[in-house]
């Protein structure tokens, strides 16, 4: 007797299974790249258009100057994914410093899709080291950042990253906005290390709710006008090492990394003004380890 072979029926079907299970692995796999490609070709077109905005822009800030490419000149270091809009760390690194070429004296911030692109302006001073700058800013939407560079020979210089962050102007006000004025105008200097290095660079830091004037109070759920901080003075004894303009496009308790020059002799002054017309002075002896002067916005000491 010829005994037939009896196949269970689930075995019957792992061919076929098998087969459509690896042809849904395609389509889900193709649907995946078609994706992927809708958002490439719509980042593309995003930052087209925002190429074309910066054409206003330029005309608008720079008129008709020739503006050449600064990748030799300076850096710009910016995060391409934000991990909060509000709060967005930014390098402008100095390439000419302690080169014979024509030093860097003033710098432009632009953040294209803010509501005031022109977000800050820097002029250094003879007891500036470099132009080197970082600081931390608020990002409103998908932009190009731009620092434009002017030597002292007055040719202008470019650079830009692009950011993805949106709602840095408008995130909400941190929850206790009483203690943040009481402490106003409060400052603090300390020095940074460079990548780990021996090399260092002096940190102001200032404490100020920066209000933008499009963010909403938690507890009333009101508007608040905008309270920023609008120029910040830096001068080491009679020698400027910056003057420089801001809009709220800065984070809240501003930030900004410096160099001072090795050889600049005499104290540490910073002068800090907001839009209110509130101002704030501080001293910092150049003894180390000596306790600073502070002259507040009414002008005791």
């Amino acid at each position: 007797m010829t005994i037939k072979p009896s196949y269970n029926a689930a075995h019957t079907d792992v061919a076929p299974t098998r087969a459509r299970a690896s042809t849904a692995m395609l389509w889900l796999a193709g649907l995946c790249l078609l994706a992927l490609m809708s958002t490439a070709v719509a980042d593309v077109q995003r930052r087209d258009q925002d190429e074309a905005a910066w054409k206003s822009l330029r005309v608008e800030y720079f008129g008709d100057r020739a503006i050449a490419d600064g990748q030799d000149v300076v850096t710009l270091d910016a995060p391409y994914r934000a991990e909060d809009p509000a709060v967005v760390p930014i390098t402008i690194t100095d390439q000419r410093a302690g080169t014979e070429a024509s030093p860097i004296h003033k710098l432009w911030l632009v953040i294209d899709n803010n509501p005031v692109p022109m977000s800050a302006a820097f002029e250094f001073g003879p007891a500036a080291r470099s132009a080197t700058l970082a600081l931390r800013v608020r990002v409103n939407s998908y932009t190009y950042i731009r620092v434009l560079a002017e030597s002292s020979d007055g040719q202008l210089y470019m650079v830009k990253r692009y950011v993805k962050a949106s709602g840095g102007c408008s995130a909400p006000i941190g929850r206790d906005l009483d203690a943040a004025r009481n402490n106003m105008g409060q400052m603090r200097l300390r020095r940074v290390r460079v990548d780990g290095s021996d090399e260092t660079r002096s940190q102001l830091m200032i404490r100020h709710p920066n209000i933008t004037g499009l963010q909403m109070d938690q507890l009333t759920r009101l508007v608040e006008p905008p309270h920023f901080v609008d120029a910040i003075t830096l001068r080491k004894g009679d020698a400027l090492v910056l003057e420089s303009t801001m809009t709220f496009s800065l984070s809240a308790n501003p930030s900004l990394q410096f160099d001072v020059a090795r050889d600049a002799a005499g104290d540490l002054g910073a002068q800090v003004h907001d839009n209110k017309g509130n101002e704030f002075r501080q001293t910092w002896p150049a003894e180390p380890g000596a306790a600073p002067t502070q002259t507040t916005a009414d002008g005791k000491t």
